[in-house]
This record gives structure tokens, C-alpha cells and sequence, in this order.
């Protein structure tokens, strides 16, 4: 019983912490227009090329490649950001073309 206790009140906690950031971006983006909410608009526009060209790609050189040191996080982590850049470069460069996929 323990144990779901701190699972419980981690839960509550984490989506106390969203609840206001939800609101701290709603204020800032909606509310003053203090940011427009670039870069994410970029992939949400494309959301579905972005997320259909990682599950194809996504473990392909240069998203992902064979990590020397596996007990690092630091290279995990630096090859999450880079595959996360890539794609909204990638979705950047299909909006500034025009180009979104559609079902």
C-alpha cells in the first residue's frame, strides 16, 4: 500500500506540474501573443510525415547510429536531441515548401 501511495501522489504531483505549464503557455501564447510557438509548429503541421518518416528512418544513420559508451546517458541523450532536430529541420523545410500531408 506504500508504494501506490507514492505512486499516487507522484502522479497527482507530475499533472499538478502540466496543469501549469498548460496554463503558463496558454497565457503566453494565447492570451499576451508574447510567442508564437515556434519550433513546434513546424511538426505539428507535418505531424504525420514526422511521425511515419521515424518509424521508418528513425534507426538509420543520421538519426541514430551504434553508441560506443552504452552505460552513458549523455550520448543517448545527445542522439535523441540530434534525431529531434533533424525532423523539425526536416518538417521546417517541408513548410517553408508548402508541402503538408493529408489524409
Amino acid at each position: 500500500m506504500v508504494c501506490f501511495r507514492r505512486s499516487l501522489s507522484y502522479v497527482v504531483c507530475m499533472g499538478c506540474f502540466s496543469f501549469l505549464l498548460l496554463g503558463a503557455m496558454y497565457f503566453v501564447i494565447d492570451i499576451q501573443s508574447w510567442w508564437g510557438g515556434q519550433p513546434f509548429i513546424y511538426p505539428g503541421m507535418n505531424s504525420i510525415f514526422v511521425y511515419v518518416g521515424h518509424s521508418l528512418l528513425g534507426f538509420y544513420f543520421p538519426f541514430s547510429w551504434e553508441m560506443r559508451f552504452q552505460e552513458s546517458h549523455w550520448e543517448r541523450l545527445f542522439q535523441s536531441l540530434w534525431g529531434t532536430a533533424l525532423w523539425v529541420l526536416i518538417a521546417y523545410f517541408l513548410y517553408r515548401k508548402k508541402f503538408f500531408l493529408k489524409i
